[in-house]
């Protein structure tokens, strides 16, 4: 059995720490997302295309931390409605962040959106 090195630092999250992270995630990769869609639509992803492929590699990184998430807390009996279940709260979550983030940047406090 592997000992963790001293320098390791291991962090459990409760449930709702877990569900606070995949949201934080998933508004993460809307705004990645919505970033890559406005390259395709002005043409700029043939000029950087390692820029687009690296964009999309994170946007499927941070989706599979998002559902390894999901996973451990999914219920076992339940498997596929408990993992869906997590994944839509989180979903809403990260609706609620972005939005949140939207008012502060209309608010004129310069929030990056």
């Amino acid at each position: 059995m592997k000992e963790l090195s001293t320098q390791a630092q291991v962090q459990v999250f409760t449930r709702e720490q877990a569900l606070w992270h995949a949201a934080w995630l998933i508004s993460r990769v809307r705004e990645k997302v919505a970033e890559l869609y406005g390259w395709a639509v002005a043409g700029e992803t043939e000029a950087s295309a390692f820029a687009a492929v690296s964009l999309a590699r994170e946007i499927a990184e941070d989706m599979n931390e998002v559902l390894v998430i999901a996973r451990i807390f999914a219920d076992i009996r339940n498997f596929t409605q408990s993992l869906s279940a997590f994944v839509e709260e989180a979903r809403l979550e990260a609706a609620r962040i972005l939005a949140s983030k939207e008012a502060q940047a209309s608010a004129g406090e310069g929030v990056p959106f």
